[in-house]
């Protein structure tokens, strides 16, 4: 694991512009194609997100290469049968025989100088709604250095986390286990598997490279570690149509759109900024009958 595998660094990810060029350069974009009706919707709410790094290269089980995941105490396997993201997960059949149950996966990782954190977390369901799992973090050996709590299978999916505080500066070897709590063999799903190093500690939201704008794979899909970058901290400019025949829209900047703070699109208009603006909340779009739409695309930069 590199420098570029702690989110921290996202900036780097980055191109900034320069003062010079910072009036008209935009480093995002975002295509907008949103159904309006008459009660007021944001076309597209400014965010820049949690920029993020998934250490695990097959987090959703999409291969069938699971040399990365251990099993202990069951059965591993992918499945089709079941999938809180893409086509797979990963179907544990414990062996009931005691409790602790299930699989690992291993990480090495240097603690970072300002302190960082260990966080895992992932999607589990029950083949029925009866069993126990937790997500645990471990040393080498399997001693638990931290548990999330008991969670209670059900028939559909749901999320589990866990953090662990590292040690500044000590290279370490820790595995992150999904394990049955107390003795069962009833058979569960593990889908959205992720870990992530972070100086905040924060659990964020899933990442993998096949997530959509913004997310990426550091090399081969399904079979690397993936980023989730930033989104657009501010909207710089924009080109929006009205795509209906007869109905007419009112779009709002950085407030919410009405008769009396929208900017008017009769049908079939497009309202395109020729100048750098700097939307900083939401673009807010109504419409005068439903099922009118507004398509096209803005663009932004990622801080600043």
């Amino acid at each position: 694991m590199n420098s570029q595998h702690f989110p921290e660094v996202w900036p780097s990810w980055e191109i900034d512009p320069s003062t010079r060029t910072s009036v008209h350069v935009w480093t995002k974009y975002a295509p907008i194609d949103v159904s309006v009706g008459t009660s007021a919707v944001d076309l597209f709410t400014v965010d820049r997100g949690v920029p993020s790094v998934n250490l695990v290269k097959n987090p959703s089980f999409e291969v069938n290469t699971l040399t990365d995941f251990t099993a202990s105490g069951s059965a591993i396997s992918q499945s089709s049968a079941q999938a809180a993201t893409g086509s797979n997960s990963l179907l544990v059949n414990p062996a009931n025989s005691a409790a602790g149950e299930g699989f690992y996966w291993s990480v090495t990782t240097v603690g970072h100088p300002e302190g960082s954190s260990l966080v895992a977390q992932c999607e589990v369901r029950g083949a029925s709604a009866s069993g126990d799992v937790k997500i645990e973090i471990q040393d080498s050996d399997g001693v638990a250095l931290a548990s999330s709590a008991t969670h209670s299978l059900t028939t559909s999916f749901a999320k589990i986390s866990v953090g662990y505080e590292l040690a500044e500066r000590l290279t370490q070897t820790y595995r992150v286990a999904v394990i049955s709590v107390a003795q069962h063999n009833i058979d569960f799903y593990v889908d959205k598997f992720m870990v992530e190093q972070r100086k905040d500690g924060f659990v964020s939201d899933y990442v993998d490279g096949a997530q959509g704008l913004h997310y990426e794979w550091f090399g081969t899909a399904h079979a690397s570690e993936s980023k989730r970058r930033a989104g657009l901290a501010v909207v710089r400019g924009f080109k929006l149509k009205n795509g209906h025949g007869s109905n007419t829209v009112y779009i709002a900047l950085d407030t919410t759109a009405s008769a009396t703070t929208g900017v008017l699109l009769k049908a079939g208009e497009t309202w395109e900024t020729n100048w750098p603006i700097d939307v900083q909340v939401n673009i807010s779009a109504l419409a005068s009958g439903a099922s009118t739409q507004v398509y096209g695309v803005l663009w932004g930069v990622h801080q600043g």
